[in-house]
């Protein structure tokens, strides 16, 4: 069994490691679209979001 001290530094290594990876899976950027989309493509109005709470 390790010690504490041991075991904590490995721990934050380990969490160290997996931040690491999870920042270089990350795009370098990413397009800001808006959303709902204020026009769909063909110029006619967009449709509205259904109400999730009374339409079922």
């Amino acid at each position: 069994m390790l010690p504490a001290h041991l075991a904590a530094r490995l721990l934050e290594q380990r969490r160290a490691q997996e931040s690491a990876e999870f920042a270089r899976q990350l795009p370098l950027y990413a397009d800001d679209a808006p959303f709902p989309p204020d026009t769909d493509p063909d110029g006619e109005t967009a449709h509205p979001l259904p109400d999730w709470a009374t339409n079922y």
